[in-house]
């Protein structure tokens, strides 16, 4: 089952608060996040074997796709230190 996380930057206010990653009964296609400097947005886009990942928000495909346990990153929107919390909740 996938889980839920949310991104809040305390400097300028940009906030995700349910973005959903992880994996749903089958190994893929599954949703992982990733950071777009394209739109300046954080959220998590579906990975399927052979097909490239886009933003969901712009559909631009030069994002930076970030690891599993990624808890710290730089606010797209301003660059300052930002968190990545666990959410409550799961999704299948």
């Amino acid at each position: 089952m996938g889980s839920f996380v949310g991104f809040k930057c305390k400097f300028c206010q940009y906030e995700e608060p349910s973005i959903g990653v992880g994996r749903g009964k089958a190994e893929v296609p599954f949703l992982t996040l990733y950071r777009c400097n394209h739109c300046l947005t954080i959220g998590s886009t579906w990975i399927h074997d052979g097909k490239i990942p886009r933003c969901a928000n712009c559909y631009d495909d030069a994002i930076v796709i970030l690891p599993d346990d990624t808890r710290r990153v730089n606010c797209p929107k301003c660059g300052e230190p930002a968190m990545i919390t666990l959410k409550e909740g799961s999704w299948e």
